[in-house]
């Protein structure tokens, strides 16, 4: 038998040598060890802190905590806006992909799987199409919303329903108790708009205390921080942070919700009746605390589709208008004060009267009439007016100038300090600059332009002794924590003096009476002081005077006056005359708000003021104004 032959030293052996690959596998165990050791070490010591963190951001989830809006209250505490607590409902597409499912097959038979599974359970309970509700649940995201302001009880059925990956994130919305009786006064939230980033829904104000107060009833959201599951659930035990929101601050009026309601209902109404385009109703005290702002057309706040600019607006203060006729108590009011004449002051006043390079009319086609300056304001006379007015100064511009001053002292040609939004400051043009004719409309009434809570100013100041305080909307705020804060009081000034205010208020009663344009004004047992207004309307759309503004601003009982009420009507198509068109509102509205509060009848007997003078047929005419009247006047 041959033995095997040894190779040579020169040659390399061919069999396998089990000692060299065992040297090989331990040096690459050893390294493979090596390399996983040192990986290990990087994990658990230089990166261990870093990916703890990575991993709890993975499964940590932030929600806001919603403040409660402000609410929005009456004098009297009566609610007119509040926020209720409601639900958004949110999914976690990622998780919701494995619904019903475990390792890969359906855990119930009784359901759909996935996405589709979800929301074949969920699309009966929220009232969604199912096939829209499959969509929103699928994807690698992991936040959908799904439903917006769903009531606590519908929630509390989703939850029942016990689906992973769909949870709810508390809100509130905004109702309004009162509806469309203070719409537009108050104001409405739009659609709330959402942050990209935080997905947090932040309220739009659209109109009204809303808007103009949003910085204070806003209030500042708070936020939770927790860790969840896979499914979206909290990890009980995990780690949570939480920063509590701070509710927003309530507002309380000075409105009165129940005469704020008598007064859009007495408005809408005269609207509808006349054809008129809009309506306005406002009530204030003497001292301008604003009780009622009321305007026709109102808004229904519980459907904003299709809303126009317009719907929004309260015309109280957006919209200006001639005031025309009611404008004559300013020119009367400065005769009185400057000493050029008096309630008995004797005029002669013809049909026509031209000045400049215009004849002026008054309502009604006359020859000559001897009126006192009573009788001017109580007829109403646009001629009479203007022979008062020239008398205030020799020098036509002089005379401008003065008269300008006191529309200024009452509250003409700016803004109020209400901060409302949209508000106007009227029209009062430079009499510098006012043409020949301009002159003498702004005697009565023509040629500027105000806002119905300035045409009602002038009244209040009349009724407070000729003391002008700035009108108020807002009597205080509340705090979260319930601490009230009284606002200050508006900033006074005296525009004319009590005894010139006094005369004011006895010669405007014979407005309201037969003799006067506004007898359907009469309130028995009650002293009524008002004026008329038929002024001929400026039509923007059309750049030109088309149809009337109606209106009657009265303040009552007249011997110790507590409220004033202006009505408004623009455009009226049936009847256009202040003192029949307007005039039964202001009875209405102001019997209303005189038993409401409580006024007592009037106790002085009516002032005795001669209205005309002259001789036989024109014997001087004692007016007594507390007779009741049925006829209307102009």
């Amino acid at each position: 038998m041959s033995r095997p032959r040894r190779p040579r030293p020169d040659e390399q052996d061919p069999r396998p040598r089990p000692d060299m690959r065992m040297r090989v596998y331990t040096l690459g165990v050893l390294g493979g060890l090596t390399v996983l050791g040192g990986r290990l070490v990087q994990l658990q010591g230089a990166d261990a802190s870093k990916l703890a963190d990575d991993a709890l951001q993975q499964r940590t989830s932030t929600a806001t905590l919603y403040a409660k809006r402000g609410d929005i209250l009456d004098a009297k505490g009566v609610v007119l806006a509040t926020s209720v607590e409601r639900r958004d409902v949110i999914a976690d597409p990622k998780a919701l992909s494995g619904y019903n499912l475990r390792n890969g097959k359906p855990y119930s038979s009784k359901y759909g799987t996935g996405p589709e599974g979800a929301a074949q359970r969920l699309a009966p309970v929220l009232g969604i199409d199912e096939a829209t509700l499959t969509t929103k649940l699928t994807g690698d995201n992991r936040y959908a919303v799904v439903a917006l302001g769903i009531t606590p009880e519908l929630w509390q059925q989703v939850d029942d329903l016990g689906i992973a990956g769909i949870t709810s994130v508390r809100q509130t919305q905004r109702i309004y108790p009162t509806g469309s009786a203070s719409s537009t006064l108050v104001g409405v939230l739009g659609t709330p708009e959402q942050d990209e980033k935080t997905k947090a829904f932040t309220d739009r104000p659209l109109s009204g205390l809303e808007e103009a107060r949003n910085s204070l009833l806003l209030g500042t959201n708070g936020w939770m921080r927790y860790e969840r599951s896979a499914g979206g659930q909290e990890i009980p035990l995990g780690d949570r942070e939480t920063v509590d929101p701070v509710d927003g601050t309530s507002l309380h009026l000075t409105i009165d919700s129940d005469l704020q309601w008598k007064a859009q209902s007495a408005i809408a109404a005269k609207v509808a009746e006349t054809g008129a385009e809009s309506g306005t109703v406002v009530i204030m005290d003497k001292e301008q605390r604003l009780l009622a702002l009321a305007s026709a057309p109102s808004l229904d706040p519980t459907n904003l589709v299709n809303l126009t600019n317009d719907q929004l607006q309260n015309t109280a203060l957006t919209k200006v208008f001639e005031p025309g006729s009611t404008a004559k108590v300013v020119t009367l009011a400065a005769a009185l004060e400057e000493g050029v004449a008096t309630a008995d002051t004797r005029f002669v006043v013809p049909g026509e009267l031209p000045r400049f390079d215009k004849t002026f009319h008054d309502s009604h086609p006359h020859g000559d009439e001897k009126l006192t300056l009573a009788g001017v304001l109580a007829q109403s006379s646009n001629i009479g007016t203007i022979l008062a007015g020239e008398k205030l100064n020799a020098d036509l511009r002089t005379t401008s100038q003065i008269l300008h001053d006191y529309h200024l002292a009452f509250g003409f040609g700016a803004k109020t300090s209400l901060k409302f939004p949209g508000e106007s400051g009227g029209i009062l043009g430079d009499p510098a600059k006012y043409s020949g004719t301009q002159r003498y409309t702004v005697m009565f009434g023509q040629g500027l332009s105000v806002t119905a809570v300035q045409a009602a100013s002038v009244f209040a100041t009349i009724a407070n002794d000729g003391v002008r305080v700035e009108p108020t909307l807002i009597a205080g705020t509340s705090a979260p924590n319930g601490d009230y804060r009284t606002e200050p009081a508006g900033a006074s000034s005296r525009v004319i003096s009590a005894a010139t205010a006094t005369t004011l208020r006895d010669m405007m009663q014979a407005v309201v009476s037969e003799a006067g344009t506004a007898a359907a004004a009469e309130i028995p047992g009650y002293l009524v002081a008002g004026k008329t207004g038929t002024a001929n309307r400026y039509d923007v759309d059309l750049g030109r005077y088309s149809g009337y503004t109606a209106s009657f601003i009265g303040l009552a009982p007249a011997d110790d006056p507590e409220l004033v009420v202006a009505v408004i009507l623009q455009d009226p198509k049936t009847n256009y005359y202040g003192g029949s068109a307007a005039g039964p509102v202001f009875k209405d509205v102001m019997t209303y708000a005189l038993a409401q509060r409580g006024i007592a009848p009037s106790a002085e007997p009516p002032a005795d003021l001669s209205l005309t003078w002259g001789g036989d047929t024109d014997a001087e005419q004692d007016i007594s104004t507390g007779a009741v009247a049925d006829t209307a006047g102009r």
